[in-house]
């Protein structure tokens, strides 16, 4: 009799059908940056603190369009407000996580921005984090399932 122990898969388990998606057992979703304390660091001309603030807490799975645009049109702002001579030591100073973040918090600002400057803004924005992390950044903001 032929052997027939390699038959030990279940093949309905591999139905796309059935995918299993780890990000789905998130406790809650965060409901995005403190609005208020990035005014303050803002105001205070700290915009590597208001960056850094913004980063930390995107509203990624969450299911309210109106507050991820909210959240994005915030960043976008701290974005502006930097120099462009800034932009380059700030990225370098990224986490790989952080990197990824703020290049979803780019692509979602390009979508909902209309005004020209701010558009370019965020194209140098774009060119120092893929100078900084590489094609990969892009990719993994493409392929990410979890959205701003």
């Amino acid at each position: 009799m032929p052997d027939t122990s390699y038959r030990t898969y279940n093949v309905d388990d591999y139905d796309p059908a059935q995918f299993y998606d780890h990000h789905e057992n998130q406790e809650t979703p965060n409901s995005g940056p403190d609005e208020v304390q990035v005014r303050q660091f803002m105001e205070s001309n700290n915009l590597e603190d208001a960056l850094k603030s913004v980063i930390l807490s995107p509203p990624l799975g969450h299911a309210e369009q109106d507050l991820k645009e909210r959240c994005t049109n915030l960043v976008v702002l701290v974005l502006h407000s930097f120099k462009s001579v800034e932009i380059e030591e700030m990225v370098r100073k990224l986490e790989l996580e952080d990197g990824d973040i703020l290049m979803k918090y780019v692509y979602k600002g390009m979508q909902l921005s209309s005004d020209s400057a701010m558009c370019q803004t965020l194209l140098t924005w774009h060119s120092h984090i893929v100078e900084r992390f590489g094609h990969g950044s892009i990719i993994r903001v493409f392929s990410g399932r979890l959205r701003l």
